[in-house]
């Protein structure tokens, strides 16, 4: 009987120990919520130098077709000045559109980061894609990034909107 109450006790304190150690880890997350001050907006203009289109279905856009790009420099709202921001991902198509599922990392100067993901929408469509996370000085953000390509798909205009 003795045995049963010190393991009961030991449950009880392992299971205390856990739970204070999750509220401190949960609350050490800061957490954004839009609506409840304005974003921090910026335009960054991505030059696409370095993107590889990996043909894997049917030749031409078809499901199952891989572009992997960066890292590509970023550039400020004008085109004009690199910032020393990088942008590198990949997008899976899944139609023939050529629509397809993004993921994109964004690389600052001072080793920040952003994390984005979401649909982005073949030829020259603007998409609006999920900021989902970040590091440094954007850690736990969240947001949205409008992506608009150019014409002939050189350059992508990305206007972001970013709750920290």
């Amino acid at each position: 009987m003795r045995s049963r109450y010190a393991c009961a006790i030991a449950v009880l304190t392992l299971c205390a120990a856990v739970g204070v150690t999750g509220v401190a880890a949960q609350s050490a997350t800061p957490r954004a919520v839009p609506g409840s001050g304005a974003p921090t907006t910026m335009t960054l203009v991505e030059r696409a130098l370095h993107v590889t289109t990996l043909d894997l279905g049917t030749p031409g856009p078809s499901l199952g077709d891989i572009i992997i790009w960066g890292p590509d420099p970023l550039y400020d709202a004008k085109n004009a000045t690199d910032t020393g921001a990088t942008t590198q991902g990949n997008c899976v198509s899944f139609n023939a559109a050529d629509d397809c599922l993004a993921n994109e990392t964004i690389v600052f100067p001072d080793g920040s980061t952003l994390e984005i993901a979401g649909i982005q929408l073949g030829g020259t469509v603007a998409s609006t894609r999920t900021i989902i996370g970040g590091s440094g000085r954007y850690r736990g953000a969240t947001g949205t990034v409008t992506v608009q390509p150019s014409a002939d798909r050189t350059t992508w205009t990305k206007t972001f909107a970013i709750w920290p």
